[in-house]
Parts: structure tokens; sequence; C-alpha cells
């Protein structure tokens, strides 16, 4: 493909060698990309004002012709990325990374990313109105059958015991539990079934979480110790803290 040819060959005497005898990448001349091999022709237009200045910016050039191709002066398909994002952010287009390797000079990009891309001005998002039902999300129709297949699976269920060293302040471990909940609608989240099959349901922070309250545990006993006494899945009503 045009764009895995090599952009300059250098000519060396020999080849730099590492004492044990492998290529020095460290001691190889770095190639002169600045050349175009032709005359430099400006922009014409606005429109290739704008994407030359954006190739240039991105590529560490002083100026870009609008005739030299992209992957020539040091373009290649990571940076052609970053090329792709500036020239949407600059002129609302929707183009991908393939325009430019099918345009890769600034004059045949400028012909092609309006008619091709443009008009296609990204939607602003807000919120949206929600059915007074809501179906469940693919994710979540695999959790749902996972669940009614086999109640007793402990599949995404995440056991997790955190050891704290220090004074603990309950009212400030609330706060930052009720504040996670809040703001994550998937951790309140649960899924009810009825006649119509199952559904979404989201609860209030208040709702899935009641108030924490220390529970003094014995080292010795937290081996033994009930989920229910360390941390409930549905509803986390205590924290265990080792006894003093």
């Amino acid at each position: 493909p045009a764009h895995m040819v090599p952009a300059t060959v250098v000519v060396l005497d020999e080849i730099p060698l590492t004492p044990v005898g492998k290529l020095d990448h460290r001691a190889l001349p770095v190639p002169d990309l600045t050349a175009t091999g032709g005359d430099y022709r400006p922009p014409a237009t606005d429109l290739e004002r704008v994407l030359a200045d954006i190739l240039a910016d991105i590529l560490g050039h002083e100026r870009v012709s609008v005739e030299d191709n992209f992957f020539d002066i040091g373009g290649n398909s990571l940076i052609a990325t970053r090329v792709v994002a500036r020239v949407n952010a600059a002129l609302g287009t929707d183009a991908g990374v393939r325009v430019l390797f099918e345009a890769p000079t600034v004059r045949s990009l400028a012909a092609r990313v309006l008619d091709d891309h443009g008009g296609h001005a990204h939607t602003p998002l807000v919120p949206a109105v929600r059915p007074e039902r809501l179906p469940l999300a693919p994710a979540q129709q695999r959790m749902w059958f996972v669940n009614q297949f086999d109640t007793t699976s402990a599949a995404y269920n995440i056991p997790l015991a955190i050891r704290l060293t220090g004074h603990l302040d309950p009212a400030a471990l609330d706060g930052a539990v009720s504040d996670l909940l809040a703001r994550h609608e998937t951790l309140r989240t649960w899924y009810p079934g009825d006649e119509n099959g199952p559904r979404q349901l989201i609860s209030t922070a208040e709702k899935v979480l009641t108030a924490l309250r220390p529970e003094p545990v014995a080292e010795t006993d937290l081996p033994t110790a009930s989920p229910t006494d360390r941390a409930g899945f549905d509803v986390a009503t205590a924290v265990p803290v080792r006894a003093a």
C-alpha cells in the first residue's frame, strides 16, 4: 500500500552497531522529512488554509504545501487519527481516518471532506424523556437470565474486604457511599419481572442504602463471620471494624 512505502531513504557508509553487534538505533541519523520534492504551493481557499495549518501544526512543519502527501512528510496512521479529529472539530464534519488515506494532500482532502462528510453537525447530548417502562439493555438481559437460570449463582457478585487503619468516621463513610450511589444509577437499579417480562427499576440512593453503623468484630472472628455480618449485598447495613 502507498502509505507503507518509506517516506525517504537514507544512504549510510556503514551500519552503526552496538558492542554486541546489534543495530545501534540511537546512532542512526534522523531522516529529513521536511523536503517534499516539489515547489511550495500555498493554499488557494480558506478551507485549504485551515487544513494546511492543521497538518503543519500536528506534523511540526513551518508550512505544508497543498500538494504535499501527508504520509511523505512524516504522517502515519496514528497521527492520521489526530489530524482527522482536528479537522472534524474545526469544520463540524464527521470524517473517518479512511478519508485521509484516500485523499492524503490538502488539495484532495479539501475537495471531498465537506461533500462526503459535511452537513452532519454533532447532535448535542440532552437528557432524554424516559418511558414509564424501561426495557433491559443487552448486558442487563444477560445478568437477568443468569439469575433466573440459577438463583443460587454468585455470578456478577464481587465479595470484597478492605482493611483500614485509623479512626473511622461513619458519617464521612456514609456520605461517600451515598454520593457514589446517587451518581451512578446502575448501582441502584434492579430488574423486577411481571407478565410483560423483566424491566429496569431505578431506586433512590436513600432506599438502597440505610445508615451505615459500625459493628466491632474481633480479628479472630473475621474468617467465620457471615457475609451479613460483614456487609449486605442488596442493602449494606453494617461496616465491620476491627476491635481495638
